[in-house]
């Protein structure tokens, strides 16, 4: 029966088919301008899975930051002094801005491996790739091979690195109430 509805339908009309095939893709391609996707971890979870309650209650108990991620990836080398200096500049110019709370760059990461003293040293006395004296290609190593911070702060080809900005609560606090010349005062 199917069959045989696909055989007189189907293929003996291939152009009223096709031209009901065209209208129907028009017709969902004009109304994709009125499609809204919400993927906020409000609509992401399930409403009583035990990991969404087991968040909310750490959230509520030590609070959560915001925070924004840039990427930054230089012509050069990521360990040449002119990419350092550039990472450092970033993070000083971004740190300026009234609605930043911190900024944490590779260059704020600890290098626990970078020398040969005792650990207990080395952790009181951490150094990072801006410090002088560091051996930065055997830092930079260390934290590409790190199983914490790669993929976090550096791809994996080392090429790009990560910028976390945290934001201060009290500027994203009631931003839906701002006009927008208020909000133009925060764009550098």
């Amino acid at each position: 029966m199917l069959s045989n509805f696909y055989q007189n339908t189907v293929l003996k009309n291939p152009k009223s088919i096709f031209l009901l095939l065209i209208i129907t893709l028009l017709s969902f391609g004009y109304f994709t301008k009125d499609f809204r996707l919400d993927a906020s971890s409000d609509t992401l979870l399930i409403e009583g899975d035990p990991d969404l309650e087991y968040l909310r209650e750490v959230t509520q108990r030590y609070g959560s930051k915001d925070f924004l991620v840039l990427t930054f990836s230089p012509d050069e080398e990521m360990v040449s002094d002119a990419s350092i200096n550039n990472l450092l500049s970033l993070k000083y110019k971004i740190q300026s801005l009234d609605w930043v709370h911190s900024v944490i760059t590779l260059l704020d990461i600890p290098l626990l491996d970078n020398s040969d003293a005792p650990l207990q040293e080395r952790l009181e006395n951490f150094k990072t790739l801006k410090d002088e004296g560091v051996d930065k290609q055997r830092g930079f190593k260390e934290i590409l091979n790190s199983p914490v911070f790669r993929n976090f702060v550096i791809s994996e080809d080392g090429k790009t690195s990560g910028i976390i900005v945290n934001i201060k609560k009290d500027i994203l606090k009631d931003i839906e109430n701002k006009t927008d010349q208020e909000i133009e005062i925060y764009k550098d």
